[in-house]
């Protein structure tokens, strides 16, 4: 356990939605000096305990804190002493790959996505047909990591999260790794389903239950102009995540008129040189958007043109496409084929790639545009 804290005792949660019950443990668990070495924190992902658990490492480590909001999560957890661990899957022929292969990734999610679930970091990081895990590997070189000295201080921290990910080689080194932990060491892990995780691993943890967010503090990160925003708040059942998804079905609908407007205008566009000055018009739109709307539509048309192409085939299971506007996806299926799909994905992800480093959205979204022109009215090769 950690010594009496006198001077930490003003916490910073920006982070955190809530859970006023939990933040109030912590900060006496520090205040009193009997921070465990490993606390295990449950509960559904959109509860928060993986902000939860960042922020109280960050606490744990006296990282010099801004109560800034805007600050995402990922570049605030940039800390050298700060370790994560959560499950990857292998991204090319690689015998192992580990956590800090997807350090910018993770960085990413954790600044958009904090509160979203394992399905949502698999879809980041694309693992296809791959199971996502944590396998001994990733426990033999964090083993490694804990036992250097701090950068600063004497603290170093570890948040897992997905501990119910670990198979079970993983999980009984990890376990070894509790049984005699470094110094000054804290391991603040996180799992879902506590029930998929190795008893004895539970049993050497302090286990802190997340339950559902204050509807009063949910409502807070409602916008202003919410309509029906009682009845999102029901249905949500404190979880943000959920809220967020279905803020989010609404928002569809406006990314959906705008990108089938962008799609009609690269139809006409078509030998048309007099359509171009509505087709730049279009781009410029995408470019008056805000940053994080403009990454919300691209990722929103990569899937759009997955789904489009899954069309074509018998794959309707995996369509995710629900049209808000009476837009019959079937009937545009056709004009995405194996000549132009990947092409297309790629000019998606490019660009939400640029936008995230700040390129200048007007070039961005006018090459876009002109690009979707050429791509979309690619004929598909007869089969022979």
């Amino acid at each position: 356990m950690c010594g009496r804290e006198t001077v930490y005792l003003l916490m910073i949660w920006s982070h955190v939605i809530g859970q006023e019950r939990l933040k109030k443990q912590l900060e006496y668990l520090v205040s009193s000096g009997q921070v465990p070495h490993a606390q295990l924190f449950t509960g559904i992902s959109g509860y928060g305990a993986l902000p939860l658990a960042i922020e109280f490492a960050l606490c744990l480590l006296k990282s010099d804190r801004i109560d800034n909001k805007d600050i995402g999560l990922g570049k605030k957890s940039q800390h050298p002493d700060l370790h994560f661990v959560y499950p990857v899957v292998k991204k090319g022929n690689e015998k192992v790959v580990f956590a800090q292969d997807y350090t910018s990734e993770w960085s990413e999610f954790l600044d958009t996505q904090p509160y979203a679930n394992f399905t949502s970091w698999f879809d980041a990081i694309q693992v296809g047909n791959k199971q996502g895990m944590i396998n001994v590997g990733e426990v033999e070189k964090l083993h490694q990591k804990m036992y250097l000295k701090a950068f600063y201080g004497k603290r170093k921290v570890c948040v897992l999260w997905g501990l119910e990910k670990m198979n079970a080689q993983a999980s009984n080194a990890f376990l070894k790794l509790l049984e005699e932990p470094p110094k000054d060491t804290f391991f603040l892990l996180i799992a879902e389903e506590a029930e998929l995780v190795l008893p004895t691993l539970l049993s050497r943890c302090q286990q802190l239950t997340l339950g559902p967010i204050e509807a009063a503090a949910l409502k807070d990160t409602l916008p202003e102009e919410t309509q029906n925003a009682d009845q999102l708040l029901t249905q949500a059942e404190g979880d943000y995540y959920r809220l967020r998804q279905m803020l989010e079905q609404s928002e569809n609908s406006e990314r959906e008129m705008l990108l089938v407007e962008g799609l009609r205008c690269a139809f006409k566009a078509k030998g048309n040189k007099a359509i171009v000055e509505e087709l730049m018009g279009w781009a410029g739109k995408l470019a008056a958007l805000g940053r994080e709307e403009q990454k919300a539509f691209l990722t929103y048309g990569i899937q759009f043109f997955r789904d489009a192409f899954f069309l074509n085939y018998p794959l309707n299971q995996i369509v995710h496409f629900r049209s808000e506007t009476g837009f019959e996806l079937s009937k545009f299926a056709p004009y995405v084929h194996p000549e132009n799909i990947q092409d297309l994905v790629s000019l998606f992800e490019k660009t939400h790639y640029h936008v995230v480093r700040n390129g200048s959205a007007k070039m961005l979204f006018a090459d876009l545009a002109l690009k979707l022109t050429r791509l979309i009215n690619l004929p598909q090769k007869q089969q022979t």
